[in-house]
């Protein structure tokens, strides 16, 4: 077969897959969210839609002979042990929750459905809990469980986890006398690291690539706005247990200077269209800043990714702002295929994506928030 047809695959399915993650983040608001978990994010049908999309576009980049552009090769290469990743975890990790009580050992979990129970290989004494207030507050400011493993102290806190033996133990939540306490189980001893070794090879290929589009001078001007942003928003004191890390800072920086960067673009689009002298310069410029847009957005999901991973033992919960991110990224990735797509190299056919492009972006910073909700609303 041609490298046509695996190209119409690829990104037909793409797109495809951008639909239905928008009109099932509509379905979960109206049906609920576990119509939405069983009947599409966890549905068999849906993890092979991924899967012959990730076969059909390694086929089509090696049909194009990508290996011979190491930084894109490895750009793409990294997607793919990403989603691997998110296969492995989702056919072999095990999940659940034990429930403490002071003093009482137990060497068991219950299942993430709560219908069976599964050994640890070791056993779990909670020893104390206690809760932290802001000072002067009686506002919860952190969630401690002080408990032994197999005669070891230990310690699991609000982005804090536990990892024994491959199992990662997170605070999920207490009881009201507060003499007991519910941890989340995790144990996925291969996909977290296939996962997290395709976000190290995603971090190196976008810097590999911003350098190679825009110098040591762009990246200079990325990371000088980038670290104010982060700065201000670290002396945020969040009253959310929560909320109080960090990585609260980085993530929340990194994509709002995406979106940001999305707005100019847009904003260039607007006078590209409107005249025509100057379409072809501000197309440039627009696609220069397509690459740090992108790879900002794509870096700050990721982000949170860790962070869900470290706080809740998932670094993928299909919440809505999370999908939304998601969508906006692949509308984003299309641009850059142009070889793919000459049509949007064509500067008023540029120009003209980009601002409709720009309501995926408008929908995940501000729609969501209002119209679907979900444990990202906050922001």
């Amino acid at each position: 077969m041609s490298s046509h047809f695996f190209k119409y695959i690829s990104f037909g399915l793409l797109a495809g897959m951008l639909v239905v993650l928008a009109l099932t983040t509509l379905l979960e608001k109206v049906l609920g969210r576990e119509f939405a978990m069983e009947q599409i994010y966890h549905a068999w049908w849906f993890v092979i839609v991924w899967g012959v999309l990730c076969i059909a576009s390694c086929i089509y980049l090696m049909g194009r002979k990508l290996y011979k552009k190491p930084a894109v090769f490895l750009l793409h290469a990294s997607f793919v042990i990403i989603l691997t990743g998110a296969f492995v975890s989702y056919t072999t990790g095990e999940k659940g929750y034990i429930h403490l009580r002071q003093g009482k050992p137990l060497n068991a979990y219950t299942t993430e459905d709560g219908a069976t129970q599964r050994a640890l290989p070791f056993e779990i004494k909670l020893v104390l809990f206690e809760i932290e207030y802001h000072p002067g507050t009686d506002q919860p400011a952190n969630y401690i469980s002080f408990f032994k493993i197999n005669e070891e102290m230990a310690m699991v806190a609000m982005n804090k986890i536990q990892v024994y033996k491959n199992y990662r133990l997170c605070q999920l939540s207490y009881d009201s006398d507060e003499m007991g306490s519910m941890l989340l189980v995790n144990h996925d001893p291969w996909g977290i690291g296939l996962s997290y070794s395709g976000y190290l090879l995603l971090a190196l290929a976008m810097i590999w690539l911003l350098w190679k589009r825009i110098g040591w001078k762009g990246l200079l001007c990325i990371l000088l706005p980038l670290a104010g942003l982060g700065y201000y928003i670290s002396q945020v004191n969040p009253m959310t247990p929560i909320l109080r890390t960090p990585l609260l800072a980085v993530h929340v920086s990194v994509i709002l200077l995406a979106y940001l960067l999305f707005l100019i673009i847009s904003v260039l689009s607007i006078i590209g269209l409107s005249s025509k002298k100057r379409s072809h310069s501000l197309y440039c410029r627009g696609n220069q800043l397509l690459y740090p847009a992108l790879f900002l957005l794509a870096a700050g999901i990721f982000i949170g990714a860790v962070w869900a991973n470290i706080s809740w033992g998932r670094y993928w919960g299909w919440d809505a702002k999370e999908t939304w991110a998601l969508i906006t990224l692949i509308v984003y990735a299309f641009p850059m295929h142009k070889k793919s797509f000459p049509q949007l190299a064509v500067p008023q056919v540029f120009h003209r994506y980009c601002l409709i492009a720009f309501l995926a972006v408008l929908m995940t910073f501000l729609g969501v928030s209002f119209l679907l909700g979900g444990v990202h609303s906050y922001l």
